[in-house]
């Protein structure tokens, strides 16, 4: 039994009420085309719901990830609104300093 796929329920019991009765017939004798087809339907509804998980579990590591780097981004900004301020506040000492050692040797 697999997953509820597309949202309806009872197409899934249906299908999978199919294809353990065919299964069950397929050794002791021929399957028609139209069981083939069923079990062929069945193979595909089992594939996309495998896929879908594995999908949804890539997703969540790749979210993951992103936070990490989103978390170094935030990091790297910090620093340099840091940096920026120091910076600010080291050419605002130097211009005062150059103006005064300016104005000192001019008055």
């Amino acid at each position: 039994m697999g997953a509820i796929v597309f949202g309806n329920e009872f197409f899934d019991q249906w299908l999978n009420q199919k294809s353990n009765e065919i299964l069950g017939k397929v050794e002791r004798e021929k399957i028609t085309t139209e069981e083939m087809l069923i079990l062929s339907l069945k193979a595909q509804v089992n594939h996309f719901h495998h896929m879908d998980v594995e999908f949804r579990e890539e997703f969540r590591r790749i979210d993951k990830r992103f936070e990490k780097i989103e978390h170094k981004f935030e990091k790297i900004d910090d620093r340099f609104e840091q940096l920026y301020k120091v910076l600010t506040w080291g050419f605002g000492l130097l211009f005062s300093s150059i103006l005064a050692i300016g104005l000192k040797l001019f008055l």
